[in-house]
């Protein structure tokens, strides 16, 4: 063989060759917690996948499979060591102490309560004493905003009527049905975009009154695989000096203010 056909040959095979040294990564992902992390079309959506995908192209060696999952099943996986990993647990090292070690944080989610804007103007700084008397909107299955809050709705002090998502409850609020909303910061920030885009909603109508509860989304890893996963560690010291990066950057931020922009134009919104 001459040698010029012999160095063809390898050109040709370099390709498969450096594939096969890219070791593929599955992170379950949730399938239902819009608009952080959800399935649509079969795909995993949302803002935590958008992140671990940009972060995915500063890894060498690796390429990240995204695979949506019930959380509950995702959770199971993990446990029981056959997933590498799970986005975006909170940290909860005491209720699932199979899951070691986890990502740094990804995103601040804030769960936060708005009004329309004449019911703040009665200042109203303490949660929740300063809310009793009013009529509040949640999402059905969620119990957001601590249990003195609970309390007082069960003692008929604070009014709770519940909706399928925050469009049906932010409307109700539009409207005066509603007095106060509590919901996820971002995905009211995004409902409203979208309300706004389609005339509903009018900016300053509905303000943000107070901020009740703070968590952050991590990457969970398991600690059950037994050795299933040898690059483990190194995939997280990678993965970690990514999403650093990406904060010091400001790249997590645009990703933000990519979906803010995407909501605002877009014609049929999703439900939250």
């Amino acid at each position: 063989m001459r040698l010029s056909d012999a160095c063809h040959i390898l050109f040709l095979l370099l390709p498969a060759w450096a594939a096969a040294d890219v070791q593929t990564v599955t992170i379950l992902t949730d399938n239902g917690y819009p608009p952080y992390s959800y399935e649509a079309g079969g795909q995993a959506q949302g803002i935590y996948n958008d992140i671990l995908r940009a972060a995915a192209s500063r890894l060498r060696g690796y390429q990240i499979e995204l695979k949506p999952v019930p959380w509950k099943r995702g959770l199971a996986e993990v446990e029981n060591g056959r997933a590498l990993a799970l986005s975006p647990p909170y940290y909860r090292p005491r209720e699932r102490p199979y899951m070691q070690p986890y990502s740094v944080p990804m995103l601040n989610e804030q769960v936060v309560v708005y009004c329309r804007a004449e019911v703040l103007q009665t200042p109203r700084k303490r949660w929740p004493d300063d809310y009793r008397g009013l009529r509040f909107g949640n999402n059905s299955g969620f119990r957001p905003g601590g249990d003195a809050f609970w309390a007082l709705i069960g003692q008929g002090q604070i009014n709770l009527e519940e909706a399928a998502d925050a469009r049906t409850n932010l409307l109700k609020l539009i409207r005066g049905h509603l007095d106060c909303y509590l919901n996820d910061k971002l995905a009211i920030q995004l409902e409203l975009a979208r309300l706004q885009q389609q005339r509903l909603y009018i900016p300053g109508a509905l303000q943000e009154a107070v901020g009740v509860s703070e968590e952050q989304g991590y990457v969970g890893f398991t600690d059950r695989d037994q050795g299933r996963f040898p690059y483990k560690q190194d995939f997280v010291r990678q993965l970690n000096q990514a999403l650093g990066e990406m904060k010091r950057n400001g790249q997590i931020d645009r990703i933000l203010n990519r979906a803010l922009d995407a909501a605002r134009t877009q014609a049929v919104p999703p439900s939250f």
